[in-house]
């Protein structure tokens, strides 16, 4: 039985009956049988504050590798709202700001429509490292699965599942 858990409760409603049987499709196949969600769809709000605090956790070079270049003008907000000695509060809102600007599907896909797609941040440590190797495969090959990052690029699991 493959069983999927989430972080927050909200996150399960994000999560479509598609994307859902997609997972335990994967699961099943790899041999895993409990995952942890940590992240699925986010506000640019939620957005924001993730983004600040993994800069704040890894640094700014180290985030900016993990981007695009919509996500590294979000970034450069930090750095610039950082050397004015800004709040964290400041600093989140004005990143949040240029979130909406620059378009928020454009920044992250946590912050596309979940609708058209879904995105899924799995924590590696949620399955026995033996299994690891063999669900990153197994996400490799599957043709479900648009683009999927994993560590050292991305902390999780990164899914993009097309609706």
């Amino acid at each position: 039985m493959a069983t999927i858990q989430f972080i927050k409760q909200q996150d399960s409603l994000n999560l479509s009956s598609y994307s859902r049987k997609v997972l335990q499709d994967i699961m099943k196949k790899s041999g895993v049988s409990k995952v942890i969600i940590t992240s699925t769809a986010r506000t640019p709000a939620e957005q924001a504050r993730i983004m600040y605090e993994n800069i704040v956790k890894y640094g700014v070079d180290d985030q900016k590798k993990l981007y695009g270049g919509y996500g590294d003008k979000v970034i450069d907000v930090y750095a610039e709202y950082k050397d004015k000695n800004k709040s964290r509060s400041d600093i989140i809102t004005a990143m949040q700001n240029k979130i909406v600007l620059l378009g928020p599907g454009k920044v992250s896909s946590h912050v596309a429509d979940f609708k058209k797609l879904n995105v899924v941040d799995i924590a590696p440590g949620s399955m026995p490292t033996i299994s690891q190797k063999r669900f990153e495969k197994t996400v490799e090959t599957d043709s479900r699965i648009g683009r999927f990052f994993k560590p050292p690029k991305d902390p999780a699991y990164h899914l993009e599942i097309i609706q």
